[in-house]
């Protein structure tokens, strides 16, 4: 059992954004896995806002620049034997794999949904409260009545223009993750600073602390510094307020080379 919460800040705006795509991928494909009505209709829901989201921001160029960054970082990590050989391979041919996925989709993903007038009349009733319901929509609701497998085919191809994007943002988030390590430090109080290296820019904070304490961090970062308020959460209304004693805590940077 894992006794500990992350809570991740993003620094830079491409890591912002790679963090959303992980967020909304594990969202639809929970709600694929469940069987009823309600929660296949939910992953219809955020297969939609994927779209949205993916046709707002050029995430592919941003996608492909880190992925060549990590490439060259992770030839650094195995010159210093920093990596292990095993875990290099791993991300050596998942990287390379995932470059030439990216650079083979030439259409914008966004195409399957925004030329798919069943799922654009669910897309414009969703920000209409209940406007998503069966009444409005007959053709919804004998889809979702439909057999399950039948269901499942059509979500999947709607959703694999997007696996690429969606595969590589939770690829370079691994990476990450694995390659930077956590320190353990204490907070005065309720206030934690740390300088931070001028040489590199972080682009990734992660802070580990124990389950039910009901304490959670309130990360701030500016070039220079890092500012962590530690708060806790009191009341029906969950009013937060700083906490009163030290606490440790672990902390993980990931850094731009």
């Amino acid at each position: 059992m894992n006794d500990y919460i992350i809570y991740e800040q993003p620094i830079t705006e491409n890591v912002r954004n790679f963090l959303k795509c992980e967020y909304l991928d594990e969202k639809f494909n929970c709600a694929l896995k469940q069987h009823d009505m309600w929660a296949i209709k939910s992953s219809i829901s955020t297969l939609i806002e994927m779209s949205d989201f993916v046709f707002r921001v050029n995430i592919k160029v941003e996608l492909l620049k880190d992925l060549e960054k990590n490439l060259h970082l992770l030839k650094i990590l195995k010159k210093n034997n920093s990596v292990a050989l095993g875990e290099y391979d791993k991300f050596y041919s998942e990287i390379q794999e995932n470059i030439a996925k990216l650079n083979n989709a030439n259409e914008s993903p966004s195409k399957s949904i925004t030329d798919n007038d069943f799922l654009m009349q669910i897309k414009n009733k969703l920000h209409i409260p209940a406007g998503d319901n069966f009444f409005d929509m007959p053709s919804y609701l004998n889809f979702l009545s439909s057999n399950k497998t039948f269901i499942l085919e059509n979500i999947n191809n709607w959703y694999s223009p997007f696996k690429p994007i969606f595969i590589s943002s939770i690829l370079l988030l691994d990476f990450k993750r694995t390659f930077s390590k956590f320190e353990y430090f204490s907070s005065n109080d309720s206030y934690f600073e740390m300088k931070l290296d001028k040489s590199n820019k972080t682009d990734l904070v992660r802070i580990k602390l124990e389950k039910n304490i009901n304490i959670y961090p309130d990360i701030s970062v500016n070039p220079q510094n890092i500012n962590i308020m530690f708060k806790t959460s009191y009341g029906a209304n969950r009013q937060s307020k700083p906490i009163e004693e030290n606490l440790n805590f672990g902390i993980s940077l990931s850094n731009i080379k």
